[in-house]
Order: C-alpha cells, then structure tokens, then sequence
C-alpha cells in the first residue's frame, strides 16, 4: 500500500446486464471474483485510462461509484503489472455500497451522473 490519501469513492467499470442483474439479485459480483479472488477497481484519477484502455468506445458499460466505507469486505490498494496502484474489492459489493451509476461520454472522456443513488 502506497502513503497517499486513499479516497472515499473508488469505481468499477461494469457491463450495463451485469449492473442490472446485480439490483435483481441484491449485490454485486464479477467473474474476477471468482478467477482472482476480487473485483477490479480504479481511483478517480485512473476510471478514465482504465476505460479507454478496456472498453473503449463501449456503450454498454456503466461506472459504479462505491463508497469504501459501506463495504462489508476487505478492499486493499496492489500493485498491477503495469506498475500502477489499483484499489481491489475482496468480496461482493452490497447494492447500498453503490453511491451513483455513471455513463462514459466518450466524445469529451467525461463521467456522466445517470443516477442520484443506486436504489
């Protein structure tokens, strides 16, 4: 873990039928959970390069703002392989943990409030 401030929101970038299905079930997971033992997260200051680097042009993503303080689970900042600190979500994360779900504008790489709150 890195001495910086960590921050009190961190984002996913998830598939729209993933999000959806997710506010059917009550929480939310991905297939890194599984495979990993976590779920991929980035910092304000990284959702963007993230976005333009995995999804790029995709306009059936949303962006989960989650508040680290409502998570029940671990969440712990590693280093990925391309030497960058990433913030990682050690279980599910709970629908209240959801503070906005957000849209790319790719034309200006800008994030997008589609929602006041989660649910």
């Amino acid at each position: 873990m890195n001495d910086h401030k960590i921050p009190v929101m961190i984002y996913h970038i998830a598939e729209q039928k993933d999000w959806l299905e997710a506010v059917a079930m009550g929480t939310y997971r991905t297939s890194s959970l599984n495979d990993e033992g976590f779920i991929h997260c980035s910092t304000l200051d990284q959702v963007m390069e993230v976005a333009e680097r995995l999804f790029s042009g995709r306009t059936d993503v949303v962006v989960l703002e989650i508040s680290q303080q409502s998570l029940p689970v671990m969440v712990k900042y590693e280093v990925a392989p391309n030497g960058k600190t990433y913030p990682h979500i050690y279980g599910e994360i709970p629908l209240e943990a959801v503070r906005r779900v957000l849209t790319i504008n790719w034309q200006n790489l800008t994030l997008e409030n589609t929602t006041n709150q989660a649910n």
